[in-house]
Formats: structure tokens, C-alpha cells, sequence
């Protein structure tokens, strides 16, 4: 049998149903909305929210580092804590080996874990912040805009 629990939070009643298996959907209802998102279960059996999947019309316009991958002793400190990118401005966090903590702090915090199977994406404007789990961890972040959006001028603070 499956344990199901519900909660209300935010005034919304929030069904949440945990089993064995890897996927599960939540559904948050009320009577102005109604929304469904899916997450994962972890092998430790807590939930993970997944994250927003990029849009598919987004066009790269950037990479740190430019050459070669961050790695576990020289990730910038500006990725290090919290920050955003600029409006319009969509990432991809790409693990070419080991492991990196991802966490993204709004509208709720959530925490992902990346390696070379699972890639993060990061939403314009949302407050997030990455860690090394690893020692031998590398990677890369990709920047993303959408076709005729203007041009960009961002300064990266610590990169």
C-alpha cells in the first residue's frame, strides 16, 4: 500500500504520495488553480522537485569557464553563494565528472544533486547557489536567451 499525506500550505492542499518507485506526481489544488508538477524519490526516499525544463527556442550565447571546467578547488565564489541571473537569462549547469550540489532558493528551496546524468537548469531571476560534493568534481555553466531579446550585458561577479 501506498502512504499518501496531505498538507496545506500556501492555501493550497498539497497530495503527496511516496512509494518505492522513482517518479511521482504531486497535485496542488484550489479552487482558483489547478497545477500538477512530477518529482523524483531518491534512494534515500525523500523527494526531490524537478526542475523547470528549458525551453526549447532558447539560444547559447555564453559559457564559464570559456575554456576547460570548474572544478572542486576553483569554483568562483560568486557561484558560490546566492545569486541570480539577469531577466531573460536562462543556465544550464553541465557535470562532466563527479558530483555538485545545486540548490535552488525561491519561490520554495529545493536541492539537487548533478553528475554527469543529471544537468541543472537554472531559471532567469531565481535565486540559487551551487556546492562541490566531490572532490574530483567539473563542470561547466552554459547561459541561454531567447532569439531578438536584446543584448546582453552582464557582469559575473567572481568569474
Amino acid at each position: 500500500m501506498t502512504p499518501l499525506t496531505l498538507t496545506k500550505r500556501y492555501g493550497f492542499l498539497l497530495l503527496i504520495m511516496t512509494s518505492w518507485i522513482t517518479s511521482t506526481a504531486f497535485v496542488l489544488s484550489s479552487p482558483l488553480h489547478r497545477l500538477s508538477f512530477s518529482s523524483s524519490t531518491t534512494t534515500s526516499g525523500t523527494m526531490q522537485m524537478l526542475m523547470k525544463k528549458l525551453p526549447s527556442d532558447v539560444v547559447k550565447y555564453s559559457q564559464v569557464p570559456q575554456k576547460g571546467a570548474f572544478t572542486a578547488n576553483k569554483i568562483p565564489k560568486g557561484l558560490l553563494k546566492e545569486h541570480t541571473t539577469k531577466a531573460g537569462t536562462w543556465g544550464v549547469i553541465n557535470v562532466s565528472q563527479g558530483q555538485l550540489r545545486y540548490q535552488i532558493n525561491e519561490p520554495t528551496e529545493s536541492v539537487h544533486i548533478l553528475d554527469t546524468d543529471t544537468r541543472g537548469i537554472i531559471e532567469p531571476q531565481v535565486k540559487h547557489h551551487v556546492a562541490a560534493l566531490t572532490d574530483d568534481v567539473e563542470f561547466v555553466v552554459e547561459f541561454y536567451r531567447l532569439p531578438d531579446t536584446g543584448p546582453v550585458d552582464e557582469k559575473r561577479e567572481g568569474l
